[in-house]
């Protein structure tokens, strides 16, 4: 198979060919010569170099937007300790933890815009456009747009003011609402956690289903986007309990310390003892069992109460499926049992029946007895032999629903596999066969040919042979000529008694028999070569009685010398009395 690469020159428009053969079977379904062209093999090395390039940018983003998540948890928890730790908004900690946030979180939208850059120049080289704007289209600049307003939230260092609001606190005993002081950070480290989206982005991208060239286009071919639905359903397929471990685990620290920052400026506890107290009441809502003993204060903290409760039963579903499936017998277990139920219902059949026949020959004992008491005991074995019967139908019965159950434990796998080695050998031999008619084809226009071409002392005999045949054929009845090629045959046949110097035409003379002797025995034409004739039996005679003719010239121009022999054979049609 030869691979033919197209170049074309910039200023003569030439093309120039480079042909590189790929030792190996070539495939039925392949062309002998593929073409690729250089800008076909320039658009695949762009189109790698982007793919790498959009999972450096990747990386980057979600270390960006983690370190400035890990700075944003570190200063609120010094500024939140500050009578022990000593540390408030304006102090130079504080200052430069919040400005190296606001340092990070723009370079992390420099690489959005940049991932979101690289995409539309993959888009360009699917879609094979020029332009840029072809590719961005509205979505994608939505999807650019609110990724850039969830990162760009983080909180501003506070030099020239407080940083304080006020936000209603709910008494858990009295009901009743009141305004309290709470930083402006709150407000702006919460949603922070929702860069966590990144993470997802990070887990399409380093997966091996997209890391692999071959099974992205297998998926393409397949119309199945290489998203995190799908990454996510794989890792489920493949590892269900270590996903679900780790995402609760995240989940749970990240949600107990969203709450801790809610609720703790209500003034009643320590400072240091909300976090675990968080990590309670997350828990708990999590599981969805709620004991009550602590309670969200705060419309913030009810809000993540909410979203807790929500994805802790999906999890906890997701988890019951999970056991479920781990705790289902696997194929050949259940091969197993059956065999095991199978083995046990044949004994009690077997035992049945026996009971059936035993219960029968007392029940004939009983009746022809004649002592006292018999009649009792009859009654007793004719209920036993009734609950015998019926026990009889009942292991039947489970049989039957048993070969049912294990008719549906049938491997489809297996089948499968067997059907498609089936079907590969059935076009193994199908080729087969047609590459031998090939051959038989090749070999027939062969003979064809030499036919055609073979000389001019090879030719048929006279018509003069073919008007006597004729005439001679009509007294039988209806007859059809048949032409078979001339036959050379040799000077000393004993079949000819003729010689050499004889330059005369053979004659023939064919003795019809009756219509009577026709059903008795085949005709025998007589050959005849100037007065001398010689009677032989037609070996092409067929069964029916068809009267076999042949003319015979002796030509001589012949090369050799030989005798060469036309044969004309009559097939009849038909006998009315045979």
């Amino acid at each position: 198979m030869y691979v033919q690469i197209l170049s074309t020159g910039h200023k003569t428009g030439t093309k120039h060919t480079v042909k590189h053969v790929i030792e190996g079977p070539t495939l039925p379904f392949l062309s002998s010569v593929i073409t690729i062209t250089v800008e076909d093999i320039k658009k695949v090395s762009t189109d790698e170099k982007n793919i790498c390039d959009i999972v450096g940018v990747c990386d980057i983003s979600l270390f960006l937007a983690v370190l400035g998540l890990i700075l944003v948890i570190i200063d609120s928890e010094l500024t939140a300790l500050s009578d022990s730790t000593g540390v408030t908004k304006a102090s130079p900690i504080s200052v430069i933890l919040r400005s190296a946030c606001v340092v990070s979180t723009f370079f992390l939208i420099c690489c959005l815009v940049n991932y979101h850059a690289i995409e539309v120049k993959i888009a360009l080289i699917d879609s094979g456009a020029d332009d840029w704007r072809v590719a961005f289209s509205t979505d994608r600049f939505v999807k650019m747009l609110i990724e850039v307003l969830v990162c760009m939230i983080c909180p501003f260092p506070e030099v020239f003011s407080d940083g304080l609001m006020k936000m209603p606190y709910i008494n858990a005993d009295t009901r009743q609402v009141k305004m309290i002081n709470v930083p402006v950070d709150v407000l702006l480290s919460v949603p922070m956690f929702l860069r966590s989206y990144l993470v997802c982005r990070f887990m399409v991208l380093h997966s091996k289903q997209f890391q692999d060239a071959a099974t992205r286009s297998i998926a393409a071919l397949n119309r199945i986007s290489m998203d995190f639905r799908f990454v996510i359903k794989t890792m489920m397929a493949d590892h269900p309990l270590r996903v679900l471990i780790v995402f609760t685990l995240s989940y749970w620290m990240c949600m107990s310390w969203m709450f801790t920052q809610c609720e703790r400026y209500d003034g009643q506890l320590d400072v240091e003892h909300y976090y675990l107290n968080s990590m309670w009441f997350i828990m708990v809502t999590f599981m969805s069992i709620g004991y009550g003993d602590i309670v969200p204060n705060t419309y913030c903290g009810r809000c993540l109460s909410i979203t807790t409760g929500i994805v802790g039963a999906g999890v906890s579903s997701a988890l019951i499926a999970i056991i479920s499936r781990k705790l289902e017998l696997s194929r050949a277990e259940k091969h197993v049992n059956n065999f095991m139920a199978d083995s046990k219902l044949t004994n009690q059949r077997k035992n049945a029946a026996a009971s059936v026949l035993q219960e029968t020959w007392f029940i004939h004992k009983y009746k022809k007895a004649l002592h006292k008491g018999d009649d009792l005991r009859l009654r007793h074995h004719q209920r036993r032999f009734l609950h015998s019967i019926n026990e009889f139908r009942r292991i039947k019965w489970d049989q039957r629903k048993l070969q049912e159950k294990g008719n549906s434990l049938l491997d489809v796998g297996k089948l499968h596999s067997d059907m498609h080695e089936t079907l590969w050998e059935m076009h193994r031999t199908q080729d087969h066969f047609i590459s031998q008619i090939d051959v038989l084809t090749q070999k027939i226009m062969e003979l064809q040919m030499t036919l055609n071409t073979r000389p001019p002392c090879c030719a048929p005999a006279n018509t003069s042979s073919n008007d006597a045949y004729f005439s001679t054929s009509t007294q039988i009845g209806t007859v059809l000529p048949t032409v078979v090629p001339a036959i050379p045959l040799p000077s000393q046949s004993p079949m000819l008694h003729a010689s050499q110097s004889h330059r005369e035409p053979l004659q023939i003379s064919t003795t019809s028999p009756s219509s009577n002797g026709l059903q008795n025995s085949a005709s025998i034409p007589r050959i005849s070569v100037g007065s001398t004739s010689s009677s032989t039996s037609s070996g092409a005679s067929s069964g029916n009685g068809s009267l076999p003719q042949c003319t015979v010239d002796q030509l001589s121009n012949c090369p050799t010398g030989g005798i060469y022999a036309t044969v004309t054979t009559p097939l009849i049609s038909s006998f009315e009395e045979v």
